[in-house]
């Protein structure tokens, strides 16, 4: 942690370009936790920022310890960044004693997240500011994003961290404190389940603007025919690896005497709101196609979600983005460019020529409901 209380109550801070020496000169001073009270004490190695310690094995409501040299390093390089422009607090624990953010400007709860926690721990965190009137704003500081090609592959944990708004739409941020980076992931398209299409946008905390904001280019920079390319793939893998006979969709796709190759081309479409729904698009989309003259495909998706046929994504940070509105957006799009039987092709030749097609005639239409 970075700051503590003198026995007097006194706020003391290791942050800024004095911390080492303001470490040294508080060495011999006795040194409290401001939020359970036990002594700490200075730490100010070669390795680590200068921080505070509990000084026995105490149990702490509120810290974790130890802190990482990177958590401690992005916490305090935030913090800087942010007083520069806005009044704030580190560590301070919220009024009713029960949670306490890395730092808190005015409404905003900034918490600086580099190690994995559980999808249930960050749901509950972040349900705990948002009923309280606070933002919750939490930054990504943990291993690098990985990259596979022209995409990039995000983690369950990674997923968290994912927002929404209208004209980025889903995004995410990113910190590191040895580059003194941000990193803004946007206009995120699922691909596959681990595999997105986004936007990058670098920005250095100097330039940053606190609260964030960013803006890329006007070019969206996704293309149909790389999501016709990775289905295929994830077909490929899935019946590999998978027991296609006992795999619900697949079962599902032969038991109607269909091909997973060759299904029609509305079949297994990005839609902006299919980050709401684990599985890949034309899993889902392909048992709204079947089931649709029964149900509604909200309630479709719904019910194959209770049968263990498909799975949520947990989206903390974007509640408006649910399984419901997938299927509401995936119905709005088939309704605009029209539908195509619910019959398989000949030939992969003819599918491959048919999704040419498809793509020319309906690729704009698409990629316009992904990104306003």
């Amino acid at each position: 942690m970075l700051a503590a209380v003198d026995a007097g109550g006194k706020l003391k801070m290791l942050t800024g370009p004095q911390s080492k020496e303001n470490a040294i000169r508080l060495k011999n001073i006795p040194l409290f936790c401001p939020q359970c009270g036990q002594p700490v004490v200075v730490k100010a190695g070669d390795v680590n920022i200068p921080h505070f310690a509990h000084r026995s094995t105490f149990s702490c409501n509120f810290f974790s310890e130890p802190e990482s040299p990177r958590h401690l390093a992005g916490k305090n390089d935030l913090f800087q960044w942010i007083t520069k422009t806005h009044p704030a607090t580190l560590e301070s624990v919220l009024p009713d004693g029960k949670q306490r953010p890395d730092i808190l400007s005015e409404n905003i709860a900034v918490e600086f997240q580099c190690s994995t926690i559980s999808a249930s721990l960050f749901q509950k965190r972040t349900d705990y500011y948002i009923k309280r009137g606070f933002i919750p704003f939490w930054i990504y500081g943990g291993k690098p994003i990985e990259r596979k090609s022209k995409f990039i592959k995000l983690t369950p944990f990674q997923r968290l961290f994912l927002r929404y708004h209208d004209q980025l739409g889903f995004y995410f941020i990113c910190y590191c404190p040895d580059a003194k980076l941000f990193t803004i992931y946007g206009r995120l398209v699922l691909v596959t389940p681990t595999l997105f299409a986004a936007d990058r946008l670098n920005i250095p905390i100097e330039k940053m603007v606190f609260p964030p904001s960013a803006a890329f280019s006007t070019n969206f920079s996704f293309q149909l025919e790389w999501f016709h390319d990775e289905k295929r793939k994830w077909i490929d893998h899935s019946l590999y690896y998978k027991k296609a006979r006992s795999h619900p969709f697949f079962k599902a796709v032969y038991n109607s005497g269909a091909n997973p190759y060759l299904l029609p081309e509305h079949i297994g479409l990005p839609v902006r709101s299919s980050l709401a729904i684990r599985n890949h698009p034309i899993e889902w989309q392909f048992y709204i196609m079947l089931d649709k003259k029964r149900s509604s495909a909200e309630e479709i998706i719904l019910r194959r979600i209770e049968l263990g046929h498909l799975k949520k994504q947990n989206l903390p940070l974007a509640g408006s983005m649910t399984v419901e509105q997938a299927a509401k957006d995936y119905v709005e799009l088939i309704n605009q460019i029209g539908e195509v039987p619910l019959t398989s092709q000949f030939s992969m030749m003819a599918k491959l020529q048919n999704e040419k097609v498809f793509r020319i005639s309906h690729e704009k239409q698409i990629l316009d409901k992904l990104i306003f």
